[in-house]
């Protein structure tokens, strides 16, 4: 049933059913991998729904994350991506191969990635939440303490500083171009 606001902006004079989805980026690397997105940000009137445009270079993955408030189902457009979700559960990684016509269902919560095995890939993810939220593994990566890390894991905190150092930003899309990966594990300048 629709709430009061819902009604409210059903019923207007002025109301919009329609969003070009080019002007809500979410993401962009460069022009074959970025990500589009439509919530009720975009377009107020949607109800318990939004979306991401993908689109990926094989190779190329969304990186490791989870929605807390939103179960996600992705419908593959074109190429092929590799879907890999962590059961909390069983504790085992699903991986699935999707190609065009086909979807993956991610329950709201679970852990996932996916990757790019052909060019030219493109796929729509849509959200039972019309303001999802995302949790990116990079700033989990970056912004706990590797004190903590070192608390509870027993890895040296140094060391692990060290390595996460090139994470300096949210990746959302990875990896990184050739010349900053060289730059960030330290083989600039080596044969």
């Amino acid at each position: 049933m629709p709430t009061d606001s819902a009604i409210a902006a059903l019923s207007s004079p002025s109301l919009n059913l329609s969003f070009d989805l080019s002007t809500g980026p979410l993401f962009q690397q460069n022009a074959q991998n970025f990500i589009l997105q439509q919530f009720a940000k975009q377009l107020p009137v949607m109800q318990n729904l939004g979306l991401l445009d993908v689109y990926l270079s094989k190779g190329h993955s969304v990186e490791a994350h989870w929605h807390p408030n939103a179960s996600e189902l992705q419908y593959v457009i074109q190429g092929e991506v590799a879907v890999s979700i962590l059961n909390p559960f069983s504790r085992q990684i699903l991986s699935y191969r999707v190609k065009p016509h086909q979807t993956v269902y991610i329950p709201m919560g679970w852990w996932h990635w996916q990757t790019a095995t052909m060019d030219n890939t493109h796929f729509v993810s849509v959200f039972d939440n019309n303001a999802t939220q995302i949790i990116f593994g990079s700033d989990i990566l970056r912004m706990t303490p590797p004190e903590e890390f070192q608390l509870i894991y027993g890895v040296n905190a140094a060391q692990l500083a060290d390595v996460l150092k090139p994470i300096d930003q949210t990746v959302v899309i990875g990896p990184p171009a050739s010349r900053d990966i060289q730059w960030r594990i330290g083989t600039q300048g080596h044969s």
